[in-house]
């Protein structure tokens, strides 16, 4: 081995030589001290070689690495260097989903002795149903060849492959194969050369992928059954596999058998998606008064989820109704309970078109909570109405605020069809009127007949008394 390095640098001495550029003139040769000079006379000659390799290198890279690959020889290792052995160890299920998390390993043996082995680089590879094998997306493991350990004369060492993924990103189910490909810079070999009988060491391993599909596990519609309204189709998807899923909604014709139209939105993993009509479009002005069905399917590149068809919104006219300045105007500004109220709302159609309206006032206190005050019903036209109502509160409602209610038949142009309106400052109580019939008039009556009867009993026992006295006084005088 010593000679063959020497000669080759003698011969990359004699290249570097006649290599292009300025040549490089070797040091005068050093006298030796003493015994030994032809030790000195290599030693200088060394130096010499070394010096001119080292320029060569400098002048001339491209002929420097040209010469390497002349004079490299690969590695012959002896004659009792002996192939590794590397299988696949698993003892999970051969039945797996898409989402399972694989731990596969290498099972390693060496027989050779340390001193004449290689390090060996091992990768995992995967072939779907239907492919070539590939190489897994897994961290490359790497043996040295101090790292195994010994037991019953056997050289042997597990290397795990974390975090393999592949089987996520499958677009297709069924049998699956792996295997492991490894080499030792002299070699390449394969798991599948070997075979052993062991219910957990494989030459391949085989199994069986099968999807979960994606799951629709909530829908709703929010709206405002107009189709100017915001309506908004609601869906919560869950997917197991956490895949990448196209979710559609299907919206079907009024007659629930064609499809009226169809939009995807992308999902990854699962969660809420929202179709809203101000979005897409899904319903006109001539929609009104019908009613649509819709469903849900999600696809996840293997299975197609499909929920059941069910009832959509039922689509009523845009608002045609402006409805504005609600308000209230007390007869006395004390706000005297038996005082005039007066309510009135403003009103007009939103288009050119007109249409009949029944307006409802109903007033709240706690003692007369939603109490009716009456209703009127008008023909609202392009131009701006006034509808008012004239009432007053009860003896009942003194010293309480109170609310009132303006209700209508069409809705307005919020969609509503009432508004409520508070006043919080409270009913004055301080003059009491009442009529004769009523039963606080009809108590006064009595009692005051009850006090006018008492008062006669006693102006009369008076009177008599009186009298009596004067009758006997009388008497007395004549009697003298």
């Amino acid at each position: 081995m010593r000679y063959r390095l020497l000669a080759l640098l003698l011969l990359m001495l004699v290249i570097s030589a006649y290599a292009e550029g300025p040549t490089v003139s070797p040091p005068p040769p050093t006298p030796s001290e003493g015994g030994g000079g032809g030790s000195s006379h290599r030693q200088t000659d060394m130096e010499k070689i070394i010096k001119a390799l080292e320029q060569g290198k400098k002048q001339n890279p491209k002929r420097f690495e040209y010469l390497q690959t002349l004079l490299w020889k690969e590695y012959t290792p002896p004659g009792e260097y002996k192939l590794p052995a590397v299988l696949i160890y698993y003892k999970g299920n051969k039945t797996v989903c898409r989402s399972d998390p694989l731990e596969i390993q290498a099972y390693v043996t060496n027989e050779n002795a340390l001193e004449i082995r290689r390090p060996l680089y091992i990768y995992l590879e995967m072939a779907e149903p239907g492919e070539d094998f590939r190489q897994v997306n897994s961290q490359t493991q790497i043996v040295q060849v101090n790292e195994y350990y010994t037991s019953d004369g056997i050289n042997y060492t597990y290397r795990k492959f974390p975090e393999i993924t592949d089987l996520r990103d499958l677009k297709k189910t069924g049998n699956v194969s792996f295997r492991i490909r490894y080499t030792d810079s002299l070699y390449d070999m394969y798991s599948s050369n070997w075979s052993i009988s062991s219910p957990q060491l494989f030459p391949v391993l085989v199994l069986d992928v099968i999807n979960n599909p994606p799951l629709v596990n909530y829908t709703n519609v929010t709206y405002k059954p107009r189709y100017s309204d915001p309506i908004e189709y609601v869906a919560e998807i869950s997917d197991p596999d956490g895949d990448t899923l196209n979710v559609t909604l299907h919206i079907l014709e009024a007659d629930n058998r064609t499809e009226r139209m169809n939009v995807t939105q992308e999902l990854v993993g699962g969660g809420t998606v929202r179709f809203k009509n101000s979005e897409y479009g899904f319903f006109g002005k001539d929609d009104a008064w019908k009613a649509f069905r819709y469903y849900y399917t999600v696809g996840d590149g293997i299975n197609v989820t499909s929920t059941n068809i069910t009832w959509g919104p039922e689509i009523r006219p845009t608002p045609k109704l402006l409805v504005e300045s609600p308000r209230m105007v007390a007869e006395d500004e004390n706000y005297y309970w038996w005082s005039g109220y007066n309510f009135s709302i403003d009103v007009k159609s939103q288009d050119e078109n007109s249409f009949p309206l029944t307006v409802y006032l109903y007033t709240s206190t706690p003692s007369n909570p939603w109490k009716p005050r009456g209703s009127k019903t008008i023909t609202v036209t392009p131009e701006r109405q006034t509808v008012s109502f004239e009432t007053s509160f009860d003896v009942s409602d003194c010293n309480q605020t109170f609310a009132y209610r303006f209700s209508y038949s069409e809705p307005d142009q919020n969609g509503r069809t009432s508004i409520d309106l508070r006043v919080d400052k409270p009913i004055n109580p301080r003059i009491v009127r009442y009529t004769i019939l009523s039963p606080v008039g009809i108590a006064n009556v009595i009692l005051t007949l009850v006090i006018c009867i008492f008062a006669g009993v006693i102006v009369e026992r008076v009177s008599n008394n009186g009298g009596r006295k004067k009758e006997i006084k009388g008497r007395q005088e004549e009697d003298r």
